[in-house]
């Protein structure tokens, strides 16, 4: 069985989205990724989410993928939606969106079960994020710290047990971004 990976873009003061749930500067550095963009290790970031098994975000990520998605394969994997509303699976631009509900233990089982031996994906959703957290399910963080302070906004890491132990990884340097990469220890430090 693969990771759980929560895989976010945030600002330097940890906001996963600016006031207005304006992601145009924390996402800016995605234009760097394509063919256009020239740096490797924001392609390589978008290359490593196009591999994932299975991915997970809430429906506000959903929501607002809508408009700047539009008619694009933006997914390689299945998608499971965190939402209350009971809806039937839907075919999209190639890819599955399964809407689910319930415990984080049971929304990861059923994206495990796609995902085979490759890593499972938690994206956006900062409250869904906080969920699996809380629930002890990730297993690594791979945070793209954008060079902005935003002031405002929606806190990924609100809510949060007092401590939580990390192990970094590694860190790489793009163009406008830094991924850091840390191991979530257990409650004893490995």
């Amino acid at each position: 069985m693969g990771s759980t990976v929560l895989y976010v873009t945030v600002s330097v003061d940890g906001y996963a989205a600016a006031p207005g749930d304006d992601l145009s500067r924390l996402h800016r550095w995605l234009d760097d990724a394509g063919p256009q963009g020239g740096d490797d290790v924001a392609r390589e970031l978008v290359e490593r989410f196009r591999r994932a098994g299975a991915i997970i975000f809430g429906r506000r990520t959903w929501d607002a993928g809508q408009e700047p998605w539009g008619d694009d394969d933006v997914f390689s994997s299945p998608v499971f939606v965190v939402t209350h509303e009971a809806r039937p699976p839907q075919a999209r631009n190639g890819t599955l969106f399964t809407y689910v509900s319930g415990e984080p233990s049971s929304i990861l089982a059923q994206a495990e079960a796609v995902a085979d031996d490759a890593e499972v994906v938690i994206m956006g959703s900062p409250h869904t994020a906080q969920q699996f957290l809380r629930a002890g399910l990730v297993d690594a963080l791979l945070l793209h710290v954008v060079p902005v302070l935003v002031g405002g906004g929606i806190p990924l890491f609100a809510d949060l047990p007092a401590s939580q132990e990390l192990e970094l990884l590694s860190s790489r340097r793009a163009r406008d971004v830094v991924a850091a990469e840390y191991a979530v220890l257990a409650a004893d430090g490995r």
